[in-house]
């Protein structure tokens, strides 16, 4: 979710973590990609170099595919040493899991997106229905649904949509967050931590699942102690 493959949650309410699994990237040898904030981004619409670009010394396929780039830029994301690396990666696979394709479902997306901001739930859910039945495989369609409903209180509703967002990318940091948020909102705080800890193998620098997992634990233990 904003607000924040395998099942990442069963109908028993078990947080189903053995089926989530990071994953590590590219093989070994892979180019590395320079994701630093001032990488060129003067290449073609969806090409690697609007993405990120090679490391001096290493020249990038043209054949290099978006599921090529998501996985460089995860473990790029893994390894990040500074917040800022980090969050300008988390930039570009945000980009990369905008990208629909479609100029239909962009402009759903962009109706969508001011019905939210002016807090017009219906009609934002109205248009995400339309983006999921168009392109029932589009991330952000099933994202950004979520959230809508989270933000209505729909929990339930919301859930199926995280679920239907991890099938499609289990890696989705912002819709296993949310995951996370509904579970501590319902008072699973246990699976909440869970979830967080794993977001942060994913995602080491993302601050709020930094101090969600902090915030957890300090109230795990006091109701033990």
């Amino acid at each position: 979710m904003v607000t924040g493959g395998s099942v990442a949650f069963e109908r028993d309410g078990s947080t189903g973590l053995s089926d989530l699994q990071v994953v590590r990237g590219l093989p070994d040898g892979h180019p590395k990609l320079n994701m630093g904030p001032d990488a060129v981004l003067d290449g073609p619409a969806g090409g690697p170099a609007q993405i990120g670009r090679s490391a001096p010394g290493h020249d990038l396929s043209s054949h290099y595919t978006r599921q090529q780039l998501l996985d460089a830029l995860f473990l790029e994301l893994r390894d990040a040493d500074t917040l800022r690396d980090a969050q300008a990666i988390s930039r570009r696979i945000h980009s990369l899991f905008m990208q629909s394709g479609s100029h239909t479902l962009d402009l759903l997306m962009m109706r969508s997106a001011r019905a939210i901001e002016g807090k017009e739930y219906g009609l934002a859910l109205d248009l995400l229905d339309a983006v999921v039945r168009l392109d029932p495989g589009y991330v952000e369609g099933w994202n950004r649904r979520a959230t809508v409903h989270f933000l209505k209180e729909d929990l339930g509703r919301s859930l199926a949509d995280i679920e239907q967002v991890l099938r499609i990318e289990p890696r989705h940091y912002p819709a296993l967050s949310g995951f996370a948020m509904i579970l501590r909102k319902t008072g699973e705080d246990e699976k909440a931590l869970e979830v967080f800890q794993h977001v942060l193998s994913i995602y080491p620098l993302l601050e709020n699942a930094q101090d969600a997992v902090k915030s957890l634990r300090e109230e795990l233990w006091g109701q033990y102690h």
